[in-house]
């Protein structure tokens, strides 16, 4: 039974293979290249997948170069993944890695270089933009200026104002502290004066004198 199952194994591998040769050949009938012409090594090769972590399982089909797979399971020098239409698969660890590689690389690339040719294109415009904001930005940063040095002046000045006020109120206060004490002054002098004058009054006034009671007996 496993005979057998290798047979059909190698012989469906060897039909693929032939497929490919004879494809191959036809396109290279088709468009065969001058001589001197520069060619490549084409990335159109495929990469064939098995039921099981060995060689001895069969092939249950193939990926192309850079397919994008997701890795699953190590088992020896097998991978276990899944394909981006959720099919799992083994594959030797030897043809996988973890850099982009073949038509998905040359996707991204082309994907890259349209971007930067976008932005170059539109560099301009950008950068006009880029400038108006910063314009807009500067004009409203110095509107904000003007007024918090507009503020800054009138708070200056209403300090100003109430240290003029506060000079002028102390001033005043040591006036009047001043004028009450001179009044406390004038009036303590007109008091000790009244009382010199009543004093002296009082001594120069002349006293009556009490009459003698005469001894009637």
């Amino acid at each position: 039974m496993f005979k057998s199952k290798t047979a059909f194994t190698f012989i469906f591998a060897l039909l693929c293979f032939l497929n490919s040769a004879f494809a191959a050949e036809s396109d290279n009938a088709a468009q065969v290249p001058t001589q001197g012409e520069t060619i490549y090594v084409s990335d159109h090769n495929r990469i064939w997948t098995r039921s099981g972590p060995s060689s001895r399982y069969r092939i249950n089909g193939s990926v192309r170069i850079g397919d994008k797979l997701t890795f699953l399971e190590e088992r020896g020098k097998f991978y276990k993944v899944r394909s981006e239409d959720g099919k799992e698969f083994w594959m030797q660890s030897d043809t996988l890695q973890v850099e982009p590689c073949g038509y998905t690389y040359t996707e991204d690339l082309q994907k890259q270089v349209k971007e930067l040719t976008y932005k170059l294109e539109n560099y301009d415009n950008e950068l006009s933009r880029n400038y108006q904001t910063a314009q807009k930005r500067l004009e409203r940063l110095e509107k904000e200026n003007a007024g918090m040095k507009e503020a800054i002046l009138q708070k200056d000045a209403t300090i100003q104002q109430l240290d003029e006020q506060r000079r002028s109120y102390a001033e005043s206060l040591e006036t009047k502290d001043l004028d009450m004490q001179m009044r406390w002054w004038m009036q303590g002098a007109m008091i000790a004066l009244g009382g010199a004058i009543l004093g002296a009054i009082f001594i120069f006034i002349p006293r009556p004198r009490l009459k003698r009671r005469r001894d009637r007996y």
